[in-house]
């Protein structure tokens, strides 16, 4: 269920940006206001994860934003996503006034914050409920040593991820943790496990195909004249 709602509000922001005319001032600042919104909603499930939240009042809106914000975050990268692909088809002097790369810059930044940060919180969940991930993988078969490599490995990924402004390793640490996201759906699927199991790697398997793209976009943004 919440796989459908990712991907309806997805489709709802690609809509929306396919038919809303053109406005730089208010794409620009959607972009960086993306930004803004990846680094809350990061620091949300750091919360959640571990600062050991007792107080009801205050754990259950966190719990909220992280179980569902995320929606919010793929309406707005359907819609900038799609708002950037028209613009480089478009030789109009609307697309030739549109900050086309600080577009793309901004709101790749923010995705990479969402999807960084994710796996390095991820490994952090994994650290804090080890015994519980070992008795997992001994369930699917796996020994203890692939669970520490997937650990390590994560974690690289997600950090090559945000260093890609400067090393330019993003796209290949993408592809590797999409790889794993795979494997993580297949192990559940081989298991016998409900799909719902494979939600958190599905998400994680659709955002990096969204940063891929972005990728795309900035090496493309990159051999555009001002």
């Amino acid at each position: 269920m919440q796989i459908l709602l990712y991907i309806t509000v997805l489709v709802i922001g690609c809509f929306l940006g396919s038919i809303i005319k053109p406005k730089a001032k208010f794409d620009y600042r959607l972009a960086i206001g993306y930004i803004i919104i990846a680094l809350l909603f990061r620091i949300n499930a750091a919360l959640v994860n571990f600062a050991n939240i007792q107080d009801a009042a205050l754990l259950n809106p966190l719990l909220f934003v992280l179980n569902w914000g995320k929606s919010i975050s793929y309406l707005i990268i359907g819609y900038l996503i799609t708002r950037i692909y028209y613009s480089f088809k478009s030789n109009d002097t609307v697309s030739r006034n549109y900050p086309l790369k600080k577009i793309v810059a901004y709101t790749l930044w923010a995705i990479t914050i969402i999807n960084g940060f994710e796996f390095i919180i991820e490994t952090g969940y994994k650290i804090k409920n080890l015994d519980d991930l070992v008795s997992q993988f001994a369930s699917y078969g796996y020994a203890v040593w692939f669970l520490y490599f997937i650990m390590i490995t994560e974690t690289l990924g997600g950090i090559l991820v945000l260093l890609h402004f400067k090393l330019k390793t993003g796209p290949a640490a993408a592809a590797y943790l999409m790889i794993v996201m795979l494997g993580v759906v297949y192990s559940d699927w081989h298991k016998g496990a409900p799909f719902s199991f494979s939600y958190p790697a599905v998400d994680a398997f659709m955002s990096l195909s969204l940063m891929q793209i972005m990728y795309r976009f900035e090496k493309k943004a990159s051999k555009r004249t001002p």
